[in-house]
């Protein structure tokens, strides 16, 4: 790594322990190989810029020589560094500048304890109507996803069979091993790859899944779309995801996508529309029966409405809280004659000599 070791964590000469420990940890997050988007190479130079400037010694060593002091272990400071290594270090004790607190934090794991595995998500999308979105509305899918081996219930043997200790990690479901990395020799834990982390092996596997406790296969998946949903808008289903044999399924997220309405719109929790009304209603007032997304509604027009003058109907819009609603707001539009009667002349210039 050629960087300056304060560059790579964004941080100044004179940071404090707090704020490299700080900014390591935010910049990890963000380019661990096992997340989405990760960067191996990025997380590498960072571990490393860490684990010098998180040490007192190491970081006075590094401010006065730069980057050609020994390293723990004896090696030089690109000694084969491995950043997968943080998954399932056995650190035994040893203190390597708060690197055991940090990706416990981050991670699910410290000190040789086995990070849990985890299926898959999966996103999908809903099309709703408009006014389902705002009354709520139940919906059934089917997804061809990874799930649990109804057969065996996940445990990978023939229903009413035993199973016998894995003889490879005795019982652990892991196996050790040891590497030599930028901090020395570690002992790394890995998933025993005869029981697949169970740490038990079946006399005779499911014939279903072959044992592997999961498969393929088409499963009904019911959600319940609350009101008032919004386009856009995520629902997470915990669990609902894709399964993986030994470990957690991942979660389903629901995207949901609200039809237009023909004439009605939403700000908020309150439903927007126009109203055309011809002149002679807009100076005389009157009533009309509307339309909504919960039956038809009777409004009064005010004699001398002005044309963009809003009317509102309270709690007719969409459901905010038990027993509230947001209002709807009636725009009006006043519809002038395009062309007059003579008549109507006669009856309008009178009404100009009345100064109308």
């Amino acid at each position: 790594m050629s960087a300056d070791y304060y560059q790579v964590l964004g941080i100044a000469k004179g940071a404090s322990k707090d704020e490299v420990k700080k900014a390591y940890r935010k910049l990890a997050h963000k380019h661990h190989p096992d997340k989405e988007g990760g960067d191996e190479k990025k997380f590498k130079e960072l571990s490393e810029a860490y684990y010098v400037l998180s040490d007192d010694a190491r970081r006075a060593q590094y401010d006065q020589y730069g980057r050609t002091f020994s390293s723990a272990g004896g090696g030089n400071n690109n000694a084969g560094f491995d950043p997968n290594f943080w998954q399932n270090v056995d650190f035994g004790g040893q203190d390597f500048g708060g690197f055991s607190d940090i990706f416990e934090d981050m991670f699910g794991f410290a000190g040789g304890k086995k990070r849990q595995k985890r299926g898959h998500d999966i996103s999908v999308d809903i099309e709703i109507s408009f006014k389902e979105s705002i009354f709520g509305v139940t919906r059934t899918m089917i997804l061809r996803k990874t799930g649990e081996c109804k057969e065996c219930r996940g445990l990978g043997s023939e229903p009413g069979s035993s199973t016998k200790t894995c003889k490879t990690c005795n019982g652990s479901g892991t196996v050790r091993e040891q590497r030599n990395t930028f901090f020395g020799a570690v002992n790394m834990l890995q998933e025993c790859p005869h029981c697949r982390g169970k740490g038990s092996i079946p006399d005779k596997k499911c014939n279903a899944c072959r044992g592997a406790g999961i498969e393929k296969r088409d499963e009904e998946i019911t959600v319940a779309i609350p009101s008032g949903i919004e386009h856009g808008e995520m629902i997470r289903l915990t669990g609902q995801g894709e399964a993986i044999a030994g470990g957690t399924s991942g979660d389903l997220y629901v995207k949901i996508h609200v039809g237009a309405h023909s004439f009605l719109k939403r700000h908020g929790a309150h439903l927007l529309m126009d109203l055309e009304v011809p002149l002679t209603e807009a100076l005389l007032g009157g009533e009309r029966v509307i339309e909504s997304v919960d039956g038809n509604i009777k409004i009064k027009i005010p004699a001398g409405v002005d044309s963009g003058e809003m009317l509102r109907v309270r709690e007719r819009g969409v459901p905010v809280r038990a027993g509230k609603k947001g209002d709807l707001l009636i725009r009006v539009v006043v519809r002038n004659p395009k062309k007059l009667s003579k008549e109507a002349k006669k009856l309008i210039e009178k009404l100009r000599e009345e100064g109308v």
